[in-house]
């Protein structure tokens, strides 16, 4: 719960809300693992990415650079301590290396992606009968607290759902379109099995490089969502290779995020969905005049929900009135939604984009705090 607390650290509170009994037992196997690890430290003098900027410009939705780069971190606390290493962002898959990766396949090069098959001669029926699916590898390193060596390895392979492509023609008109990578109703993802596929030969490539040592890999299978997607992808599969080059087994990993209001969340979990119309429609009934626009991402984790992040709009919220709602909201927060959810709450004030206010729940210590920003 290290990231709890420095959050908490930081946020002076301007009043407190709430503090729970003690008595009270916190129900454990409801909270994210992730919450409940320890954030990395960086390795001091940080280091850039050696293929910096890169990612920016091979995955299309910025919602999902953020959950790669940050669910790659939470997902590898699990083979590669806190306690005992230091994160550092990756210093051996550079911008050649993975470019070659993303090239097509070919009896010369390292591509990775489909082939043309069967040329039409038709350069838009091509891309979309032979869709391009590696999209990016990002790379973490773990540096030994003891001896500042490397001792692990974390790598995200990024697969497109849709691919998004652009082309030139003979003639140099340029076409664009989009294509569902899987679009067969077999109920087989073949966007992970093709992960898992190359995710073999990036293996072996790593081996096969002398200048990146022979480290335990953790790596995990990513699925971006659409360019325009409200929400990030999902993370399907994991592996860990403590040595050699061979992927002995794969894990699936259950975790799916949700949008509040919305027709899948009310199917998925509706006592919850029910939870949070009651929470919004108590904060639109008492400040009515400010018309505030109440959303919400829930994250669940092998079907159970471990984390709320919740978003207020009120535009033109002036300082008085903005603590009154601080106030309302923590008071619903703590009668409405903290006994049904042991969870990890965020909620955020936004006024024309900015954000004004913030309120966390931390159920670890059943606190609750809040403040103007």
């Amino acid at each position: 719960m290290e990231i709890w607390k420095r959050m908490l650290f930081f946020i002076t509170p301007l009043f407190f809300l709430v503090s729970c009994s003690n008595d009270e037992q916190v129900v454990e196997n409801k909270i994210s693992l992730f919450q409940e690890k320890n954030i990395y430290e960086i390795m001091q003098p940080a280091k850039t990415n050696v293929s910096r900027g890169l990612i920016l410009s091979n995955i299309n939705n910025i919602l999902d650079v953020t959950e790669i780069e940050q669910g790659l971190m939470e997902l590898s606390v699990n083979h590669f301590s806190t306690n005992k290493f230091y994160m550092q962002e990756g210093q051996y898959l550079d911008e050649n290396i993975i470019s070659q990766w993303l090239d097509r396949k070919s009896k010369e090069g390292f591509g990775l992606n489909p082939s043309i098959k069967d040329s039409t001669g038709d350069v838009v029926k091509d891309q979309k009968n032979n869709p391009r699916i590696l999209s990016h590898v990002l790379e973490h390193n773990f540096i030994n607290k003891e001896n500042g060596k490397l001792d692990g390895i974390s790598l995200a392979i990024s697969l497109n759902e849709f691919y998004d492509f652009r082309v030139t023609d003979d003639k140099g008109l340029v076409h664009t379109g989009q294509v569902k990578v899987d679009s067969n109703d077999d109920n087989v993802n073949d966007v992970e099995n093709y992960g898992k596929e190359i995710s073999e030969v990036i293996i072996k490539n790593i081996r096969n490089n002398n200048k990146i040592p022979n480290v335990p890999i953790y790596l995990t299978l990513y699925q971006e969502s659409n360019i325009n997607g409200i929400l990030p992808g999902i993370f399907l599969a994991e592996t860990f290779i403590p040595e050699g080059d061979r992927i002995d087994k794969w894990t699936d990993i259950d975790i799916k995020n949700y949008t509040f209001p919305s027709d899948s969340l009310y199917s998925l979990d509706k006592g919850t969905y029910d939870k949070l119309l009651i929470f919004k429609e108590d904060i639109q009934k008492f400040f009515g005049h400010l018309n505030p626009k109440i959303s919400g991402k829930l994250r669940y984790q092998n079907g159970e929900l471990i984390d709320l992040k919740l978003d207020v709009n009120v535009p033109l919220i002036n300082d008085p009135e903005l603590i009154g709602l601080l106030q309302l909201t923590g008071d619903k927060l703590n009668t409405v939604l903290v006994d049904y959810l042991p969870i990890p709450i965020t909620i955020t004030f936004t006024d024309l984009n900015q954000n004004v206010g913030i309120i966390i729940w931390d159920p670890i210590k059943k606190q609750l705090y809040a403040r103007p920003i």
